[in-house]
Parts: C-alpha cells; sequence; structure tokens
C-alpha cells in the first residue's frame, strides 16, 4: 500500500485550474488521457548525492577549464537502456527528429537485446516528430533511415514487435503540430521523461554539451507518459501517408495487432511516497473528445496584436483559442504552477518568446502570472539560453533575453499603472539573465553555452519538468509536475542553484 501523501497544495491549485479551464471552455474533461495526478510513486536514488532519478547532461558547474560531464551522460544512456531492456508488455521511445545516432542509438539497440536475451517479447513503439528541417537533419532518404533503426532494433529483439514512426500535422495555414516529447517508458510502469533530445554530438560530448534535465519516474505516473503517446498513435495510424495535412511514415505495423494505438497497461499501485501531476499537450491532434464549447479567454485587439506573430503571421492559439485550451491542459497547467508561488519562482527555459520578422510572440497570460508575482513581491529569476549558442547549422537556440525583459516590463507596467513603479518592482523582484554555467561567458571552445532544458520551479516545492518551452508553438509536448520538497532540494543542489548563481553574474540591468 502506498505511504501516506504529503500536503501538495501547488499540485491542487494546478488541478483546479485546469478543471475550471474545462469547465469554462465548455470542454469535455482530458483527465486520464492528457492529464493525471497520481500517488504513490517513486524517484530512484531521492535524496542521496547522486539521485538516480535526476538526468543531466552537463555536470561542469564552475569549472574554470575543460571539463568532462560523462558521468551524468553514462548515467542518461543507462538509464535508456535499462528501461528498454525491463519491458515485457510495451516499450515507448518518443523525441524529435534527427533520427537517434550514435551512443543514443545504441542504448536503445542494446537494451532490446538485453529484454530478448531476459525473454522479453514486448511491442516497442519508436515515435519522431517529423519537423519541417528533417530533411536537412536526416536527409532525403529519411523515411530509408527510419527503416533501418526499426530493423536495427528487430534485429535485437527478434520476437518484439517493432513500429517506427515519423509523424507531423499541420491541419491550417502555418498551424504545425509534431510530436515533441521525449519519453522513454516500459509497461506503464516507469518513464524517462524529459527535454532531451536522442542527439549524440550535441548532448553527449566535453567541448560545449547542451544542458539539459529529465526525470525518471517509477510507478502510476509512468502509465500517464504513454496513455499520452496513446493519443498521438492513435492519429499516427488513423492517417498513415501524406496528405495536404498529414505527413505519417508507419513502418512495421503488420501482423495480428495491425498497428498499436492503444497499448498502455493498467497503471500499477504505487508504494512510493511521491505525488505527480502529469501533463500533456496533443496540439491540433484530437483525442475524440469535444473542447471549446464556449469562449473563455480573450485578450484585447492590442494585447493579441502584440503577443502574436504578424510576420510570418503564426498562429498562437496561446492567446484565446478555447478549443486550443482544453485540448491542451498543460499550458495551463504551467501558468497555474507560476500564480501558486508565494516566495520564489526559478524559470530556466530554451527561450520565453518566439522570434518573429517583426516582434516577438508570447504566451501573455504566462508573461502576465509572471508580472504579477513580479509586483507582488515574490522573487523571480529567468535564465534562457544565449543568443546564437547554436551547437550546429540546424540548432540554433533563438535566445533573446532582451526581447523576454522588454515583453515583461510592458506587461508590469500595464499591471501596476506606472513605469516608474514597474522598474522598482523589478529592480527588487525579478532577474533576468543569460545562462551561464561558470564565471566565463563560453566554454573553452568559445562557444556560448545552450540550455534547453524547460523547468519551472515555485517556493522551492515543486517544479516542471519535460518538453515543453515557454513560448508560444503548437506542438505535442508531455511532462511532469512533480511536488516534494527532498525532489526539489535534488533538483537544486545539482541544476537550479548553480544555474542560477553563475547565470546571475550575467544578468540584465533591473527595470
Amino acid at each position: 500500500m502506498a505511504s501516506t501523501m504529503p500536503s501538495t497544495p501547488h499540485l491542487n491549485q494546478v488541478v483546479a485550474a485546469i478543471q475550471n479551464m474545462e469547465v469554462a471552455t465548455g470542454s469535455d474533461s482530458t483527465q486520464g488521457v492528457l492529464w493525471s495526478l497520481t500517488d504513490g510513486n517513486t524517484l530512484p536514488g531521492l535524496g542521496t548525492k547522486n539521485p538516480a532519478w535526476l538526468i543531466r547532461t552537463q555536470s561542469c558547474w564552475g569549472a574554470q577549464g575543460p571539463c568532462s560531464s560523462k558521468a551524468v551522460q553514462q548515467h542518461l544512456l543507462a538509464t535508456i537502456r535499462n528501461i528498454v531492456a525491463s519491458g515485457t508488455k510495451v516499450v515507448d521511445i518518443s523525441s524529435l527528429t534527427k533520427l537517434p545516432y550514435g551512443a543514443f542509438r545504441q542504448a536503445i539497440v542494446e537494451g532490446a537485446a538485453q529484454g530478448a536475451a531476459e525473454g522479453h517479447a514486448p511491442t516497442i513503439r519508436l515515435l519522431w516528430g517529423r519537423t519541417p528541417i528533417t530533411l536537412a537533419t536526416d536527409g532525403l532518404s529519411v523515411d530509408k533511415n527510419l527503416a533501418a533503426l526499426r530493423d536495427q532494433v528487430q534485429a535485437a529483439a527478434p520476437h518484439a514487435t517493432v513500429v517506427a514512426a515519423l509523424q507531423s500535422y499541420t491541419p491550417v495555414a502555418n498551424g504545425y503540430s509534431w510530436n515533441h516529447s521525449k519519453i522513454v517508458a516500459a509497461d506503464g510502469r516507469v518513464a524517462l521523461v524529459m527535454g532531451i533530445n536522442l542527439w549524440e554530438h550535441s548532448y553527449l560530448q566535453s567541448n560545449n554539451p547542451v544542458t539539459d534535465v529529465g526525470a525518471e519516474v517509477q510507478g502510476p505516473a509512468a502509465a500517464s507518459a504513454e496513455r499520452f503517446l496513446d493519443v498521438i498513435w492513435t492519429s499516427v495510424c488513423q492517417h498513415p501517408g501524406k496528405s495536404l495535412a498529414y505527413w505519417n511514415t508507419v513502418l512495421g505495423a503488420t501482423g495480428p495487432s495491425g498497428c498499436p494505438t492503444s497499448l498502455t497497461p493498467t497503471a500499477p499501485v504505487g508504494t512510493g511516497n511521491v505525488r505527480v501531476l502529469a501533463v500533456g499537450r496533443s496540439g491540433y491532434i484530437s483525442d475524440g473528445l469535444t473542447s471549446g464549447r464556449t469562449t473563455w479567454f480573450q485578450p484585447s485587439l492590442a494585447d493579441s496584436y502584440d503577443s502574436r506573430c504578424v510576420l510570418p503571421p503564426i498562429p498562437n492559439t496561446m492567446n484565446g483559442d478555447s478549443t486550443w485550451d482544453g485540448r491542451n491542459p498543460s499550458d495551463t497547467a504551467l501558468r497555474a504552477l507560476v500564480a501558486s508561488a508565494t516566495k520564489k519562482i526559478v524559470i530556466a527555459q530554451q527561450e520565453m518568446t518566439f522570434p518573429c520578422a517583426t516582434s516577438a510572440s508570447y504566451d501573455l497570460r504566462l508573461f502576465d502570472a509572471i508580472a504579477q508575482k513580479v509586483a507582488a513581491g515574490v522573487k523571480v529569476d529567468i535564465i534562457t539560453s544565449n543568443p546564437k549558442s547554436d551547437i550546429n547549422a540546424t540548432e540554433d537556440y533563438l535566445a533573446n533575453p532582451e526581447a523576454t525583459k522588454k515583453i515583461l516590463m510592458s506587461r508590469l507596467t500595464k499591471i501596476t499603472g506606472s513605469a516608474e513603479k514597474a522598474r522598482a518592482d523589478a529592480c527588487r523582484s525579478l532577474m533576468i539573465a543569460p545562462f551561464r554555467y561558470t564565471t566565463a561567458a563560453t566554454w573553452p571552445d568559445g562557444k556560448p553555452p545552450a540550455l534547453h532544458g524547460k523547468v519551472i520551479a515555485v517556493d522551492d516545492a515543486a517544479f516542471y519538468g519535460g518538453s515543453q518551452n515557454a513560448y508560444p508553438n503548437q506542438l505535442e509536448e508531455f511532462g511532469y509536475i512533480i511536488e516534494n520538497h527532498t525532489a526539489m532540494g535534488d533538483l537544486n543542489r545539482l541544476y537550479l542553484d548553480p544555474l542560477v548563481k553563475y547565470s546571475s553574474m550575467a544578468a540584465l540591468p533591473c527595470g
């Protein structure tokens, strides 16, 4: 039987916000499909010196010269390998093209082989989001490369059923939706949920590794991750091939089971004491439920114009689309997590705004939630990646902390009614900075450090970790909100505290 759960006021407030949104938008509840609150979860190694649950790609905090993060990178690979090997019914891996290569691919194949040696014969679902730059990252023969990946895993686990897919959905002009979640899960029992793409040259090297994080959760929350993937797989299986809206490649979906749409086992009874809120976003993909029967949030014309991407005219569905809100509860969850803070907020993101040819677009309600907390005296630290912290030609992190500051100060001025008051509040409570991992502005090779993790933490009590960026987009995302003081202590000690410490040295001028 699960241990007694501690009080979780932040999760309670987030759940209430999601439920209120579903009622206000006239949407069928997606509880149990796109969001789930579960008790009895376990975080492996919670509270130890090197907690196994906390997955990292960089451990060079404060280093003054060349530094290797091999230990934490090898732990990431071992976690992937062990989860894949443990699956007896279903193994899920989801990520974003580029297709996995190098040591990441080896970990997947070795995990499948280890599971096969132990007599396991699961269905292994490999799902990658197909992006507009997939041809640049994976070449014209991307479908052939996907087949090679599937064949390699199938050869390692000859009695398993291995299915692989590339997925994207563009239902309206400039309305895009492809998988952006990064999940490795097995049997509804264990899941690694992260912001980490499976790209060796970005994450598994020492010169300038991308800084990112993830969380391994054991218990019923893992089933929430695989139920989310069931929604995406259902769409893929219903719409194979290429059309005006869909571009889905599905390989290996043959035999008695057909295309594997809904395979998540019943969630196990948890024996731990960690409460976890799983929150997902299905983008434009329908989960079979109805959303947006009624109008809810309607920004002013001025706010709507200011927060959208005018050129190119990419829709900002996060600012006034009830159908979108009802179908994508994780957007509401992240705003509500910020709103739940009473003392402290740390936001560590690749970027807070989406660059456009005109002004940047942004999540109006998220920025207003942050501004309201600054006005109330809550300490807010926002760290984004560095401008031009690109790893290669196809990985530009597009960060602009100056744009974040400009927009936040504008919203703060509107909330306080005074530019002078906004400046005073910001100088008291707000810090915005580009990412630093040490006192230097660059890695020893001269490149600015890249931050890719998507973390929002409040009151040293609760935090979001997963794949969802804070800037507007229409991608399919998944993450966990965990409220546990020991877990928060692990995350602070090994990630957030040094991140804030060194980044603050490069903080933008206040106000």
